[in-house]
């Protein structure tokens, strides 16, 4: 099996582009499910999902995002990570996220859109929580 150089992590947002250096593995949430990345990966593009971002730096240590939806691309080593949000496990505020997930659970939705919208809300407040209490 041929070697395969490290991965290039970028991670950007409106505001900025938070992360762009090598890492090892990521492990991210799709629309529909998780996915792992290791060099070598075939190229893909696809829908962020909402929650944890895991990343396995060169040197073996690890950190956590939370990211809030967005877009995907891999190609030739490169994962771009297209994203409204992306937040540490310590910039996230549980109080504020039960908060935020008590509020979507108690909105009356009445059509498609809004019931969509409510279960987004919801879930994304869920996945915030889960990567706060793990911190």
């Amino acid at each position: 099996m041929a070697a395969h150089s490290p991965l290039r992590l970028v991670l950007v947002t409106p505001e900025t582009t938070l992360i762009d250096e090598p890492v090892s593995a990521l492990r991210f949430p799709l629309f529909d499910g998780q996915i792992g990345i290791l060099p070598g990966r075939a190229p893909l593009i696809g829908r962020l999902g909402y929650g944890e971002l895991n990343v396995t730096h060169v040197d073996g240590s690890h950190a956590s995002y939370f990211v809030d939806g967005g877009f995907v691309q891999v190609k030739q080593g490169i994962v771009s990570l297209l994203t409204d949000r992306a937040l540490t496990s310590e910039q996230i505020d549980p109080a504020a996220a039960e908060e935020k997930l008590r509020e979507a659970s108690a909105r009356t939705a009445h059509s498609d859109a809004e019931i969509n919208a409510r279960f987004r809300d919801e879930e994304r407040a869920r996945q915030m929580l889960a990567l706060a209490d793990r911190r």
